[in-house]
């Protein structure tokens, strides 16, 4: 489980990242995974690690335990990666990122999934902003 500073739960930015994502093109997507991410205010520069959030619905797969098994994949993946936050410029401007399981996780290994997840930050980190 992630600290509970780093957890996403207020609804208002759940709704604002998916409104600006939709609109901006603030979001990346992969075979396995969507990305959504919002960036921080010019005046909210302290060096802070971004909120997340992980879903997985039930169009992924009917069964809870199944889609807790995804979201704990997904954690441990991200857990890996947290540390590109604190040292890289361009990734400290994020506040918000969301994940979102596609159908295609269902089947999906660890090594998928960190693969998946690898990709859309090193786009993330390319992009330019």
């Amino acid at each position: 489980m992630l600290p509970k500073n780093e957890r996403l739960k207020e609804r208002y930015l759940f709704n604002v990242a998916f409104n600006i994502g939709k609109k901006n093109g603030q979001k990346l997507s992969s075979d396995l995974l969507l990305l959504y991410y919002l960036f921080k205010k010019k005046n909210d520069q302290e060096i802070q690690l971004p909120k997340t959030a992980f879903i997985v619905g039930t169009k992924v797969e009917k069964k809870a335990n199944k889609r807790n098994l995804i979201k704990r994949r997904m954690r441990m993946s991200y857990r890996s990666f947290r540390d590109r936050f604190a040292n890289n410029n361009k990734l400290k401007k994020i506040s918000v990122l969301i994940w979102i399981a596609n159908p295609n996780i269902k089947n999906a290994t660890f090594k998928q999934i960190n693969d998946s997840m690898k990709n859309l930050l090193t786009k993330l980190e390319n992009k330019q902003f």
